[in-house]
């Protein structure tokens, strides 16, 4: 197997022939990270050799082996690409949707590689999603163990109390035996019947925010990601796709040590 160090900036450095676990070569692919690979495998969306193959563990040979997601061949890139992208509101992060409705990938045509969003936003909350087509760098990124920083800003209802706040900080329940990890929270500004916080998180529970702010009584009236990683939102619109500076990979770089 050639080491990291002899890949070059545009190659996958996956050599033909080199045998990989079925997840793994999905998430080589870009088709998505190597969790979420194995989701599609278990549904039944790939095929190896024209055989659907539920065993995300199943060996395949770089080069040698057609595989398919959805009907479609997945090769390795022959380019790592990375992308700020921020997501509207209404828009769902899955690709596939039983009732029609919009889809992430529709804002991602343009790029001539196929890329996925690092993690998900819910259907109502806007913000910050990292794209790439760099499985490894997803997996980092994504891992409990690596202690990401997410920053969210939250309008909530009614206005917290200093005891509520103290909860959300310590972590609270979540049912189902999930609990949150402690959290870091400033009033950015306050009202009467509302409050403006931000929250930063360090771990990637579904749709934790909304859950956090349940738990201690407050109702989410607006959920924005500015944050990720250490990657800036910024001014950018909604709907729109901008490519990291290299001085934003090299940073992800130096946080995953994941070479990029």
């Amino acid at each position: 197997m050639i080491s990291r160090k002899s890949r070059g900036p545009d190659s996958s450095g996956e050599p033909p022939g080199q045998e990989m676990r079925l997840n793994r070569y999905l998430a080589l692919c870009g088709v998505a990270s190597r969790r979420q690979a194995m989701e599609y495998v278990f549904a039944g969306r790939v095929s190896v050799e024209g055989e659907v193959e539920h065993d995300p563990g199943r060996k395949v040979r770089v080069g040698h082996e057609r595989v398919e997601v959805d009907g479609e061949r997945v090769l390795p890139p022959r380019k790592w690409v990375y992308f700020a992208f921020y997501k509207p509101p209404g828009v769902l992060v899955t690709a596939h949707d039983e009732l029609g409705r919009e889809g992430i990938q529709a804002f991602f045509r343009r790029v001539p590689q196929r890329v996925f969003p690092i993690g998900r936003l819910d259907r109502a909350s806007e913000g910050l999603l990292l794209v790439t087509n760099h499985g490894e760098l997803a997996d980092a990124l994504l891992h409990p163990s690596g202690g990401i920083e997410k920053i969210y800003r939250v309008k909530v209802s009614p206005r917290p109390q200093p005891s509520q706040l103290a909860r959300m900080q310590e972590g609270v329940p979540l049912g189902q035996g999930e609990h949150s990890a402690p959290a870091r929270v400033r009033v950015k500004r306050a009202g009467r019947a509302a409050a403006l916080l931000t929250l930063t998180l360090t771990e990637g529970k579904k749709r934790e925010v909304r859950r956090i702010c349940k738990a201690v009584g407050l109702q989410v009236l607006k959920l924005k990601r500015v944050a990720f990683a250490g990657i800036q939102l910024g001014e950018a619109a909604p709907g729109t796709l901008r490519k990291l500076s290299r001085a934003e990979v090299d940073h992800l770089q130096r946080l995953t040590g994941v070479r990029l």
